[in-house]
């Protein structure tokens, strides 16, 4: 231990005295001497979580179902027993994503916020050291995140979060925390996308600087303040993914500097800037990084000084518990890294629930199940969704796009085209009774819709990047499933593969990427470059989601309160008996047709495939 000058001479004096009572049989003392400090070598364990997205049960609210691979319960049994085997030098850290994502943070967002917030109830629990903020904590508003941060017994990082007028920061930027004698600085960063994918209305008043630079600035603070071990907290991920499976964990060691071995995720400008901050910024020890929804047991990535940097991340949804080994040792002056180690815990079937977690929010679970199983509609057919709905010109894609023009005509402005997604592959609208769980199942997202005016380039471009979805395909041999008939490098999510209205246009997938599109007409004619169209688009896609940058070029005439989801409900409250066929109009075609091998035995023939 360092102690002041003053100190120092006043520790040197009162020895001296000691010494000088030693040699007189007078003297007497009941001063205790100071006990040596336990300088011997220890191991800190760093647990974390990431994009929990308010799964707490292992339950799919969604399909309605038990998912036994996912859930804050599930997690909170995994870091009890990690806690039993090191828990004195154990620190539990979040990377964000933490309130929104499911019914249960929608409902306690919107429709009740009243209570705690269930997230802040599970969290608090468990003990988190401190929780960087992710972009989808922004969703809500302030408001809600105010009062989330008020709630928890634990600081929400945001170091490159800063107040707009002056600079000044707005959230906390980082803390440290002393575990077994050993100070851990923990700096919360997330990604400048925020300011992409966010409505303007939910940041009023901040700015989202660049995290790169940011932890060049506090990594310095941090040390100086006395961090032995600097951790960032950051959501945020790699910029690249390894070639091939990124499942098996050796892919992830590859050297990141081999183009060979890693393909670009299509990031927005600093979108995922995890790595570069580990090889770029002195001083750091580990980064647990979020965002990018993929289970990283390790990288080891070299810094600009030659040391190694650890980084990992566990996936989503509470599917993995990270688990971070730090051996420190003292050398004389303070504690430093020697050796680190991490893995996942994976969620299953053998992962039990913690019962004090199932306690705090069990009432808080019921109440969603019950608010998502109230019927609201009814159908005459089914909606197939997921790769059906996206291989053919179908029913459910056109309803997406029926309800955003319906939105933004009540909302006084008549568009030319809109432009949706189909979200997952799990999902279909069912004949019969629908439920508000069936339509929050097609818009799993809390997007909000835009009207925007583009023009015809912009157009041409995002229509002929959305076929970079697929792979290219051999007629005379098709891929054994429908899966494999996407692009695999780059792969391309599925929300990332949009459905046009409107607009007539077609796809020649024996071509490679980037000149598949055969035709784009508009009421019947060509489009041209100059020609202005207003469209309706959600939030995310209009400003630029997943790498579809040219809409930035456009301009955002409005933009709505309301969730797309919310609108899905509406429209299928108000329209009782909705027939697939009426809704499904033909303007789209994919060569060779991928529906009919696939999907026509379950779904029957397709209307639009019969219409050509």
């Amino acid at each position: 231990m360092r102690f002041p000058v003053w100190a120092r001479a006043l520790r040197m004096t009162s020895l001296g005295l000691v010494g000088a009572c030693s040699l007189l049989a007078g003297c007497d003392t009941d001063e205790e001497p100071e006990p040596p400090r336990d300088t011997t070598p220890r191991t800190l364990t760093l647990l974390q979580t990431s994009d929990l997205h308010t799964n707490i049960f292992p339950w799919d609210y969604f399909s309605g179902k038990p998912d036994a691979k996912r859930g804050v319960a599930k997690v909170a049994t995994l870091v009890k027993q990690a806690r039993e085997a090191n828990g004195a030098c154990t620190l539990l850290v979040d990377t964000g994503d933490t309130i929104q994502g499911t019914p249960l943070g929608t409902y306690y967002a919107l429709v009740d916020n009243a209570p705690v917030h269930p997230m802040a109830a599970a969290m608090n629990e468990l003990g988190y050291a401190a929780m960087a903020l992710g972009n989808h904590e922004f969703n809500f508003g302030q408001d809600v995140l105010e009062k989330f941060k008020s709630e928890v017994n634990f600081p929400l990082l945001g170091a490159n979060v800063r107040k707009s007028a002056d600079g000044s920061e707005a959230f906390t930027p980082y803390v440290i925390k002393t575990v077994c004698d050993v100070k851990v600085g923990i700096l919360g960063l997330v990604t400048p996308g925020v300011t992409t994918w966010e409505r303007a209305e939910n940041i009023v008043g901040l700015r989202f600087d660049d995290p790169l630079e940011t932890a060049r600035q506090y990594v310095p603070r941090m040390k100086a303040a006395g961090a032995d071990v600097v951790v960032v907290a950051i959501h945020s991920g790699p910029d690249k993914q390894p070639v091939g499976s990124a499942s098996n964990p050796d892919s992830w060691l590859a050297d990141y500097a081999d183009d060979s071995k890693w393909t670009d995720r299509g990031n927005l400008p600093g979108e995922n800037q995890a790595v570069q901050i580990a090889q770029q910024v002195a001083g750091i020890d580990v980064l647990l990084t979020g965002h990018t929804h993929q289970p990283i047991p390790k990288m080891l990535l070299k810094n600009q000084d030659g040391g190694e940097v650890l980084l990992t991340q566990p996936n989503r949804w509470g599917s993995h518990l990270a688990d971070v080994q730090l051996r420190v040792t003292w050398d004389g002056k303070q504690w430093g890294v020697d050796s680190h180690d991490a893995r996942l815990h994976a969620v299953d079937d053998t992962v039990a629930e913690d019962a004090a977690v199932v306690q705090r929010t069990q009432s808080y679970h019921d109440t969603t199940v019950a608010y998502v199983n109230q019927k609201i509609g009814t159908t005459t057919g089914v909606f197939p969704g997921g790769f059906a709905g996206r291989y053919v010109d179908g029913p459910l894609g056109d309803l997406i796009n029926i309800v955003q023009e319906q939105a933004a005509l009540e909302a006084g402005y008549t568009v030319d085209l809109s432009l949706g997604a189909i979200f997952t592959n799990d999902v279909s609208l069912p004949a019969g009774d629908v439920t508000l769980r069936d339509a929050y199942s097609v818009y799993i997202y809390d997007n909000t819709l835009y009207v925007m005016e583009i023009n015809g380039s912009i157009l041409r471009r995002a229509v002929e990047m959305n076929a970079n979805y697929f792979a290219t395909i051999n007629p005379a041999s098709l891929p054994a499933t429908p899966a494999a008939a996407k692009a695999t490098s780059p792969s391309i999510a599925d929300y990332n593969y949009d459905l046009y209205s409107h607009i007539d246009y077609g796809y020649d997938l024996t071509k490679p990427a980037g000149s598949r599109l055969t035709h784009l007409r508009f009421k019947g004619q060509d489009v041209t470059d100059d020609q202005v169209f207003i469209v309706a688009i959600n939030n995310y896609r209009g400003g630029g989601g997943g790498g579809y940058s040219m809409f930035r070029e456009g301009r955002v005439l409005w933009t709505s309160a309301d969730g797309v989801r919310d609108y899905m409900a509406r429209y299928l409250q108000e329209h009782q008996g909705l027939s697939p066929d009426a809704v499904n109009t033909c303007n789209f075609s994919l060569s060779p047709d991928l529906y009919t091998p696939y999907y026509e035995a379950t779904f029957g023939a397709a209307k639009c495939l019969a219409a050509r």
